[in-house]
């Protein structure tokens, strides 16, 4: 970076994001919660037609309470600064996963993003979805969590560096 272009910490330092930041803190160590709980749920199965509603919800809460903090916010307009930076060090695989993760909040959980045809309507009316929709793995889970620790360092590191 040459003398003349601003640094990241400071494009965000003069947003006023330390509110935010702090924020995100607590999501992440939330993310990170729910990671643990899954991970060592019991029965894990991989079939959310096998799963309980236990293992549902914890699916469903790992995956909105991770991709939720990368989407768009009314309340703050430079989450795409800090976004970019929070996932600057992931490897390849990590930001593929990561928008994987994304995805499926929108798709499955948040929105109504779902294709038309993945619902089937039956002759009689019943209805049913093509496709199943499946648990995170626990190697999912081991990635996703890797990638919530960097995303906890480097929100420690913006801090440190905007203060």
């Amino acid at each position: 970076m040459n003398s003349n272009e601003i640094s990241p910490s400071e494009k965000l330092s003069s947003k006023n994001v330390l509110p935010y930041l702090y924020l995100l803190r607590i999501e992440f160590w939330e993310v990170n919660d729910f990671i643990n709980i899954l991970k060592n749920y019991q029965p894990f199965v991989l079939d959310v037609r096998e799963s309980t509603p236990v293992q549902n919800a914890l699916n469903i809460a790992v995956v909105v309470s991770y991709a939720r903090n990368f989407k768009k916010s009314l309340g703050y307009s430079s989450y795409n600064l800090i976004n970019d930076e929070l996932i600057k060090s992931f490897s390849t695989e990590e930001r593929k996963f990561h928008q994987i993760v994304i995805e499926w909040r929108d798709q499955e959980y948040a929105h109504s993003d779902a294709l038309q045809n993945d619902i089937q309507i039956d002759e009689d009316g019943g209805y049913s979805r093509r496709v199943v929709r499946q648990l995170l793995e626990k190697g999912q889970l081991d990635m996703l969590k890797v990638m919530v620790n960097k995303i906890r360092d480097e929100i420690e590191t913006i801090i440190q560096n905007i203060k």
